[in-house]
């Protein structure tokens, strides 16, 4: 009897941990996107906001500098995740099984900042549509983390709403 608990328990373990993450943009477009114009010298107000802090430095829209004189200054704002429902658990067929069946959700979170300079500010505001796959396959992509898909994301929407 302890044998097959053993083996269930060891079974169940392996079929959580086959499942791996990968993000990619959702916009095909945005997923090998470069900045085709002249980045602006800034400084972020509050670094603290780490996640949101690292997405603006991934999507590279702006060159991010330490030095606050003479330079746009700007401040983030906390990243507004998407409240709508969804029906289930999105891993289950992934995990039941393991892993060879992917599942893909999507997310679409709302990242803003303002940029001050001079005397002007602006608000920016974008939606940052993000899928995330677990698959057992997806051990091959482990450098396609969220914070990097939603800077893609951030700048293709950026490039797109500045043309």
């Amino acid at each position: 009897m302890t044998i097959k608990v053993i083996i269930y328990f060891f079974l169940f373990s392996i079929s959580l941990s086959s499942c791996f993450p990968s993000y990619n943009a959702n916009n095909k477009e945005y997923r090998r996107i470069k900045p085709d114009f002249q980045k602006q010298k800034a400084f972020v107000i509050n670094k603290e906001l780490e996640r949101e802090f690292t997405i603006l430095k991934q999507s590279d829209i702006y060159e991010i500098v330490d030095d606050s004189t003479d330079v746009a200054k700007i401040k983030l704002y906390e990243l507004v995740p998407d409240e709508r429902f969804q029906c289930g658990n999105l891993m289950a067929g992934s995990m039941l099984t393991l892993g060879l069946l992917p599942s893909v959700y999507r997310t679409k979170d709302t990242f803003s900042y303002d940029v001050s300079d001079n005397d002007t500010i602006k608000n920016y505001q974008f939606k940052l549509e993000v899928n995330q796959s677990l698959w057992l396959f997806n051990i091959f992509r482990l450098g396609k983390t969220y914070n990097k898909q939603a800077g893609k994301a951030l700048l293709g929407s950026y490039m797109a709403s500045s043309k």
